[in-house]
């Protein structure tokens, strides 16, 4: 088992790659030499991620799939850091100059990530969610994965468990990526409690601060909301923050944030961007790369509500009164999940399908 990260370096360190093309074949491109086993020898990658890690949220769990990768698969690689959104096209510039086997870019600039691949034809490149065209290039695959489903079960949660029958969400920007999220939770809020008034904050782009996730937050405890949705990256650990001390609660994001803030975060609505890491590295590795849009989501694993991944923190640690409805809870949003699957409930898709008539019932301009 690993006990160390890949290596981390940021724009101004970037020479610090160089051990990647060290380590690679003599062509670090789908036309690498396959070993004994039958997958490319040295295979080595580049995660370019789009701020620093140790956001406990998106950046993390890709850096999860990527560690998953080397202690299973035996890659080696490294994480480089776009420091801002100017960055990020020198850093990925910088990054293929490396010569590493893929290099994957979750939530990195459409424009700048689209330029790069198509100047560089031999490089393939993996973005394991986030990224917002009608096409890619033929060295690019990307997942799209779709957290409509499991933000309405955090929402039915939500609107089950409120005192007030006002609850929140504080996300990093208005966009149709982060609204996905936003409509499907409001849709589980009013499922659970039609009477309940559901108000949205959003943060200008600011992902990286947590001060100004808390001061949102708190803006909306203050009004009267007890519970709050943070899908906001770093920023979100400040909801968390006022959440405990106004004696209030949160719903997490992408990763399993529940042990953040143990008997305040009810639970987490995951977004399994490590799972789409792993999976664009091994598909690379093992030569089965294919360019395109990959869809998923809740009914492939890649996304869901912590409890149905066994997580019982705020179960344990929560509010006696909120706590011993835990159970009973769980096996409604089980069934609801089923039905979610099946395709017996719709639920409002404002990324890919924003004009449809539950998202119209919900307030989404098509």
């Amino acid at each position: 088992m690993r006990t160390s990260r890949p290596l981390i370096t940021t724009l101004a360190g970037a020479a610090a790659l160089a051990f990647v093309a060290g380590c690679a074949s003599s062509s670090a491109t789908p036309e690498s030499s396959p070993s004994e086993e039958g997958t490319p020898a040295d295979f080595t990658y580049a995660l370019v991620t789009p701020g620093a890690a140790g956001d406990g949220s998106f950046i993390d769990t890709a850096i999860a799939g990527a560690e998953r990768a080397e202690s299973e698969l035996g890659v080696t690689g490294a994480v480089v850091e776009a420091e801002s959104v100017s960055q990020q096209e020198s850093v990925l510039r910088s990054t293929v100059a490396t010569r590493p086997d893929i290099i994957l870019a979750p939530g990195l600039d459409t424009e700048s990530l689209l330029a790069v691949a198509e100047e560089n034809p031999d490089q393939l490149f993996g973005v394991p969610s986030d990224i917002h065209v009608g096409e890619l290039p033929d060295n690019v695959q990307a997942y799209s994965i779709n957290m409509q489903d499991a933000s309405y079960l955090g929402g039915y949660a939500a609107g089950s468990l409120t005192e007030t029958g006002e609850v929140g969400a504080v996300l990093g920007i208005d966009n149709p990526g982060l609204n996905q999220f936003y409509y499907g939770y409001r849709q589980g809020v009013l499922d659970a409690c039609p009477e309940c008034e559901v108000t949205p904050t959003y943060l200008n782009g600011e992902f990286g601060d947590p001060a100004v996730g808390q001061e949102a937050a708190l803006g909306l405890f203050q009004g009267g909301t007890d519970i709050v949705f943070a899908v906001a990256g770093l920023s979100g650990q400040g909801v968390f923050t006022a959440a405990e001390e106004t004696g209030n609660f949160a719903i997490g994001v992408d990763l399993n944030q529940d042990d953040d803030a143990p008997g305040t975060v009810i639970a987490s609505v995951m977004k399994r961007v490590d799972v789409t890491t792993y999976a664009l590295i091994e598909s690379a590795m093992n030569d089965a790369f294919t360019p395109g849009f990959v869809q998923a989501g809740i009914g492939e694993g890649f996304s869901g509500l912590s409890w149905l991944d066994g997580s019982t923190t705020f179960a344990d640690e929560g509010p006696e009164a909120m706590a011993s409805q835990v159970p009973d809870l769980m096996q409604e949003i089980t069934s609801l999940q089923d039905d979610i699957v099946s395709g017996e409930l719709e639920v409002c898709d404002a990324l890919n399908d924003a004009s449809s008539e539950i998202c119209a019932e919900l307030g989404v301009s098509g």
